[in-house]
């Protein structure tokens, strides 16, 4: 199994998905689980109750709130699947434009954004982009464990993506708990082209992948210059 399940800042959708991995050949990407029983409580005393709008896609509408630690659990043929994650402090960029670097003698445009690091706390960040209403994917994860309490300027670029002068950006910058941050840190420190790429942590334990993330989000647009 893969559980990928979210909780956000805010009254929103939370989201929660169930897959089964496919072989490499498959024409599907994944497998979606369905009959799950899904639910998510926190330390406040609450219950959510999550209703299936898809196939293996769980959703149900609360807000989430800072500071308070979320449990996910999932039920899928006889087995349960438990993961918890705290929400922790936003933290939102002061300041985001285009930057240019000289990589292999071609320049690169690349988006920087600059915000003051919270001194004394450790600090997960996960930067998600969308360029010109295509997919959504993750860029990058950072942490401050040689910036903390500074004021950091962070490059938010994929290389596979080449950036162009009135390109349109969406970036989220989220703050994430540990758990989540060493599982993207695994993927992305990940060499696609290596025999046997290593499984990124999961808070499931050995019987399922994936990761529950109680996030904190800021979103911003811009148009590359």
């Amino acid at each position: 199994l893969v559980i990928v399940g979210e909780v956000y800042n805010g009254l929103t959708d939370q989201q929660v998905t169930v897959n089964r991995t496919v072989a490499f050949s498959s024409v599907n990407p994944f497998d979606p689980v369905s009959g799950g029983e899904v639910t998510v409580s926190d330390d406040q005393g609450h219950l959510f109750e999550f209703s299936e709008d898809e196939p293996g896609v769980y959703r149900s509408k609360f807000a989430g709130e800072v500071g308070v630690a979320y449990t996910l659990h999932v039920r899928i043929d006889g087995n349960e699947y438990v993961a918890t994650s705290r929400m922790p402090a936003p933290v939102a960029a002061d300041s985001i434009g285009t930057g240019v670097r000289t990589v292999f003698d071609e320049e690169r445009k690349y988006i920087g954004i600059k915000y003051q690091d919270p001194a004394g706390v450790p600090n997960y960040y996960r930067y998600v982009w969308s360029v010109n209403g295509g997919p959504i994917k993750t860029v990058r994860v950072s942490n401050d464990k040689y910036n903390d309490g500074k004021y950091v300027t962070e490059d938010v670029a994929d290389f596979d993506t080449e950036l162009k002068t009135g390109d349109s950006v969406s970036v989220w910058m989220q703050c994430i708990d540990k758990a989540t941050f060493d599982f993207w840190n695994v993927v992305q420190s990940n060499n696609p082209g290596s025999a046997a790429p290593a499984n990124p942590p999961s808070p499931f334990g050995s019987m399922a992948l994936g990761y529950f993330s109680a996030q904190t989000v800021s979103y911003y647009t811009l148009t590359v210059q």
